[in-house]
């Protein structure tokens, strides 16, 4: 089977959702098919299925129209571009050109693929008519749990819980939340009463900040708010932007994966955190919240006093061994390696022939 991928342009596909596509195209082509990004469809159409990644961009919709001219198949992912969150940014610029152009060629797809049920259930409302199928993204990288030689490579001792922060600069994300909970005073009573408690020890607290500051304001405002807030915070390390191989150490070393973000279609850096049996703080507005909610991870909303609820409740614990890592990325590559999810993403395509 043939199939296109059509993906935005590399400036604007820079992270684990690149890293993901990349993966599931890698996947792919190991099973059997051949998989072509952002080339030309074939001069013999048949057998061929494309695949468009993402929304907005100006060549999608005339790709989509040769498509059906051409009676070939096409799944649209949104990516979370139509989530309720990102419906709210920059309505007045988006929705008009949404109900003009986008729709349109979007509701014309054999399928609409969404990455979780909940974004799945919130597309159906959009596209009433259309097929909407749901499917996960999958691993994007062979990396399993070394905690203590990642943390040597990076300097941190045994003795510190390191916090992680690993995402865009960008309000979306949550920083501003994590931040003050962490600066919330209770949040520290807390701390210290269920230490208390359990006879857990108190050890000095880090949190690493990792990403690109997509917005420059925002950034310089979580910064103002560490800078107000030394005596408060843990020691804080903002770091700038990590990406590739040199990334996934992070990952590894840290004791807490904290994403405290308003919206998530999937999270992938979640996926990425687990593999390698780091625990994650994440909020209720990702689909993590059941899958993790049973003892894996913290679920919180994405509220300041959520989120200091769930430190807390984090640092009352012992820390995880080595054994509740591996289990923990045990659960990850036995639901989310590609080889498990490469033939349902086949199977979906070859439905559609």
């Amino acid at each position: 089977m043939n199939i296109r991928f059509f993906e935005p342009p590399p400036a604007q596909k820079i992270g684990g959702l690149d890293a993901a596509i990349s993966s599931l195209s890698t996947a792919l082509n190991q099973v059997g098919h051949n998989v072509a990004v952002n080339a030309d469809l074939p001069v013999d159409s048949s057998g061929t299925v494309a695949h468009f990644h993402g929304l907005w961009q100006r060549n999608f919709p005339a790709l989509a129209r040769e498509c059906r001219q051409r009676g070939i198949p096409y799944v649209v992912s949104p990516h979370g571009m139509l989530e309720p969150w990102a419906r709210r940014k920059k309505w007045w610029k988006k929705w008009p050109y949404f109900h003009l152009v986008e729709k349109r060629w979007i509701a014309g797809a054999a399928c609409v693929l969404a990455t979780a049920t909940s974004e799945a259930d919130r597309l159906s409302g959009s596209f009433p008519r259309s097929r909407i199928e749901s499917l996960p993204l999958g691993l994007t990288a062979h990396k399993r749990p070394d905690y203590a030689a990642a943390r040597a490579r990076l300097g941190w001792s045994a003795e510190e819980t390191v916090l992680l922060f690993l995402s865009r600069i960008h309000e979306k994300k949550g920083l501003d939340l994590l931040l003050a909970a962490l600066a919330d005073r209770g949040a520290d009573t807390a701390v210290r009463e269920a230490g208390a408690q359990t006879g857990v020890p108190a050890s000095p607290v880090r949190l690493v900040i990792v990403g690109p500051e997509e917005q420059p304001v925002y950034a310089a405002r979580c910064r103002d708010f560490i800078a107000q807030n030394v005596g408060k915070l843990p020691r804080t390390d903002w770091l700038g932007p990590v990406w590739g191989e040199e990334r996934w150490s992070y990952f590894q070393g840290a004791d807490l994966f904290c994403l405290p973000t308003h919206s998530e279609n999937f999270g992938l850096a979640v996926l990425e955190s687990c593999q390698v049996g780091t625990p994650a703080l994440t909020t209720t507005e990702t689909p993590w919240a059941d899958t993790l909610g049973n003892g894996r991870g913290f679920i919180a909303r994405p509220e300041v006093a959520d989120i200091r609820a769930q430190l807390a409740r984090f640092f009352s614990t012992p820390r995880n061994t080595p054994a509740d890592r591996a289990a923990l990325a045990e659960w990850a590559w036995k639901n989310y390696d590609w080889s498990q999810l490469a033939p349902r993403y086949a199977a979906l395509y070859e439905s559609l022939r």
